[in-house]
């Protein structure tokens, strides 16, 4: 179960200044939907016409569910990321995995799970961990450059949720050797489960305190500065403590959809030659990669709490309120 879900649930989230984003307002977005883009399981049949590709019957698969319009050049290139829509996500928009059967429209968005990567574990991939992959590689290249001219390149990750986690822990494979990985929340234990799973240090961030206290926090454990920020919350508090916090020359990648607006001065970004990036889940291509490096670096999954089907809206109101550790997972047969 993804944060998303609590969206499509809610219709939605804040865009700041009265504005909303609604669901239902989307092309070919329908209610009732049965929500669920994070499956992996067993292909039971193919169409009379489909073209099978490598999948056959019997395989275990993760499904890539982002699906778009299916007649543009991003989508034939593997790239539906990128698609103007509309969009045909399995899940959010047409029926997804919560339930017995998905029925995916080609089989190019199946991946065989590759050996040593538990069923689970390849589910969560599909969106947590996808998206994650994004976000670093997206700021990989500025690290890299940055990494010849500072003595320690610090990659501050706000929000190590199911998503963060897994940033952090592809962060120690994707980028620079050395690279220090922050972690920054308001909610302390989170940010424990966080220093369990990799990250080098953590910063307790209080939800009163004003941005400058926040940036001079900050400032005191990230000494050199952050060179890179993966934004996994995206409110406009945490837009304004990240900008407070970035050094000259570094990337800010917003990933979460909490809800709000940001403002940047422009003349001082300018002369910064600060970046902002939208990452927003990943290509086909991405995803095939992923579970290449997950498979081949033996990589583990962030903290995982197994339910069965039939608790799916009492995890939903759980992610809502804050109370899931790392990622939920449907099991069919869980009792």
């Amino acid at each position: 179960m993804c944060h998303t879900d609590v969206h499509v649930w809610q219709d939605g989230f804040s865009l700041g200044e009265g504005k909303h984003f609604r669901y239902s307002e989307r092309p070919g977005f329908t209610l009732p939907v049965i929500m669920g883009h994070e499956t992996s399981g067993t292909v039971y049949s193919f169409g009379g016409d489909a073209d099978q590709g490598d999948v056959k019957v019997g395989d275990n698969v993760v499904v890539y569910p982002w699906v778009g319009c299916e007649n543009c050049q991003a989508c034939a290139t593997g790239n539906a990321n990128y698609c103007k829509g509309p969009l045909k996500y399995i899940g959010p928009v047409v029926d997804g995995g919560y339930s017995e059967y998905v029925i995916v429209p080609h089989p190019r968005y199946l991946v065989k799970v590759p050996e040593g990567v538990p069923m689970d574990v390849a589910a969560v991939l599909a969106c947590g961990g996808l998206t994650a992959y994004n976000g670093v590689t997206l700021v990989r290249p500025i690290v890299e450059k940055l990494s010849k001219f500072r003595e320690r390149c610090t990659l501050l990750i706000v929000g190590p949720g199911g998503l963060g986690l897994w940033g952090v822990k592809l962060a120690k494979h994707v980028l620079p050797q050395g690279t220090r990985i922050v972690c920054a929340d308001v909610d302390a234990a989170k940010l424990k489960i966080a220093k369990d799973n990799g990250c080098d240090d953590t910063i307790l961030w209080d939800r009163e305190a004003d941005v400058a206290t926040t940036v001079a926090a900050t400032r005191a454990v990230c000494t050199d500065g952050v060179d890179a920020a993966i934004d996994f919350v995206n409110s406009s508090k945490t837009f304004a403590n990240i900008q407070g916090c970035l050094e000259k020359c570094g990337i800010h990648a917003v990933v979460g959809l909490f809800g709000g607006g940001g403002t940047i001065p422009l003349p001082t970004f300018a002369l910064q030659q600060k970046q902002v990036v939208g990452v927003h889940v990943g290509g086909l291509h991405q995803f095939r990669e992923l579970l290449a490096l997950v498979a081949d670096k033996q990589i583990p999954a962030p903290p995982l709490e197994h339910h069965p089907l039939e608790k799916t809206w009492d995890v939903l109101q759980a992610l809502q309120a804050g109370k899931v550790e790392g990622r939920a997972v449907f099991h069919m047969n869980k009792t």
